[in-house]
């Protein structure tokens, strides 16, 4: 069976090219824009279909509108938040906890994965699960939602979460904890992820999944979303002389 991935409106296509660009440093920062007249001729669109997507430029904070003088790429040293998230992906987790809590909710009842079921070990259709997102600047950066066993649902407490985020509060609480296993694998955002990260349905995410484990079992399943085009991949690596 072949797959035929579903295409992106027209505008969405044009933003991420210049989205791209912009945060590839194509575009000088503080420059003023290319002209919707310009882009019209570059992509062979119309200016409707360009507006929409230097609309969503603007909307995500990397075109600056000035009245009366035209489109700019915001400066960097308009925002420094604008610039996304620069290191490893051990930086990126680690990082996590002291991003900025934009909100918490804690739900029980809710119907669990077949997956989700299977890296618990549980045969329980439902349980506790608490979904919380967090800032990077002002935009939404990552969604997460815990899918968690009853030692862990026992302790859930939101204001505790908030201030705190769960491993802290399992600490506290004396939970045993013995090891994490984690996988990261790149993911298109699906009708909620993009509406809790506040982009477009299918845009580019990176998808981690962690289980955390006790001596006696699982204790939490995590899923996060981050919001790819806010996260750059950037590590120093040991290069081995030359000469051995």
């Amino acid at each position: 069976m072949t797959f035929t991935p579903i295409p992106a409106p027209l505008y969405q296509r044009i933003f991420a090219v210049l989205s791209q660009r912009i945060s590839q440093g194509g575009y000088a920062p503080g420059s003023r824009f290319a002209t919707e007249d310009e882009l019209v001729a570059e992509f062979g669109v119309s200016k409707a279909t360009v507006r929409r997507a230097v609309g969503e430029l603007v909307a995500r904070g990397q075109l600056i509108r000035r009245q009366g003088s035209g489109t700019y790429v915001r400066g960097s040293g308009d925002d420094p938040a604008a610039r996304g998230f620069v290191g490893s992906i051990g930086d990126l987790i680690r990082g996590t906890p002291q991003l900025k809590v934009l909100d918490v909710h804690v739900e029980k009842d809710v119907r669990f994965p077949a997956s989700v079921r299977q890296a618990l070990g549980t045969d329980a259709e439902t349980g506790t699960v608490y979904r919380t997102r967090r800032l990077w600047g002002d935009q939404p950066f990552v969604y997460s939602v815990h899918y968690v066993g009853p030692a862990v649902a026992a302790v859930l407490g939101r204001a505790e979460l908030a201030e705190e985020g769960l491993m802290s509060l399992l600490r506290r609480e004396n939970v045993e904890m013995s090891e994490a296993e984690q996988t990261l694998s790149a993911r298109l955002a699906d009708v909620e992820v993009a509406d809790r990260l506040n982009i477009e349905l299918g845009a580019a995410v990176l998808f981690a999944e962690r289980v955390l484990r006790s001596s006696s079992g699982p204790l939490d399943c995590l899923h996060s979303w981050y919001r790819g085009d806010l996260y750059r991949w950037q590590a120093r690596l040991a290069v081995e002389p030359t000469g051995r």
